[in-house]
């Protein structure tokens, strides 16, 4: 699979030119052939990663005149669709969803009820400690965009603490115990960000171990 960037964060995603880009993306992807296709940043640019109490949400884009009075999420799901018509039917289309509701925070305008129906998959990136969430949210939102849909989700967690300032606090249990919450039904795998924190960490056998035993 390849994975690409949907939209830079200097601009609108729905400026004219960033459907130019977008499309040329796609074309060299095709190319390629992978077997599949994950977008990140198919969104508005935006914080997400650090609890509330940690961080003030502000919102990184402001109202342009490409989007203002438009419904986001409506409008970004118009997008998918059309991405979906560009490439083959034999190539799968994912994508990273920010784990979070589209209620409560509809400005990234990620609609996750109306994306995951046009998307093959879904990808939420799972990095609980960085949302002050328990472990046990990894397989709580896995269960919510899967019921969404009834499409495959592959939840991505976290290898370290993030950013890279901080201690990195996620042990060996820790890992075990976001392992076992990815993997669990209705999971279509597990997605561990990233392998270069893991090699940074010596994380790789740990990881290595329990895919074995899988």
């Amino acid at each position: 699979s390849l994975c690409f960037s949907a939209f830079t964060d200097d601009n609108c995603p729905f400026d004219p030119i960033q459907k130019t880009i977008l499309s040329k993306l796609l074309k060299q992807a095709i190319e390629h052939r992978p077997s599949g296709i994950i977008l990140d940043h198919f969104r508005f640019r935006g914080r997400w990663e650090q609890s509330r109490k940690k961080l003030r949400y502000v919102l990184a884009h402001k109202p342009c005149r490409y989007c203002r009075g438009l419904d986001k999420g409506k409008k970004l799901a118009e997008i998918a669709v059309w991405i979906k018509k560009e490439i083959p039917s034999g190539i799968e289309l994912g994508y990273y969803a920010v784990p979070l509701e589209y209620e409560e925070f509809s400005q990234f305008g990620q609609n996750h009820a109306l994306l995951t129906k046009i998307f093959n998959y879904s990808s939420p990136m799972l990095y609980h400690r960085m949302l002050d969430k328990p472990v046990r949210y990894i397989s709580q939102f896995t269960n919510y965009l899967f019921d969404l849909a009834g499409k495959p989700v592959v939840p991505a967690v976290a290898v370290k603490d993030m950013p890279d300032n901080l201690p990195d606090k996620i042990s060996k249990s820790i890992l075990e115990k976001e392992y076992t919450q990815a993997v669990k039904s209705p999971s279509a795998g597990v997605c561990w960000f990233s392998w270069d924190g893991a090699v940074e960490k010596q994380k790789t056998q740990i990881i290595a171990k329990m895919w074995s035993n899988a």
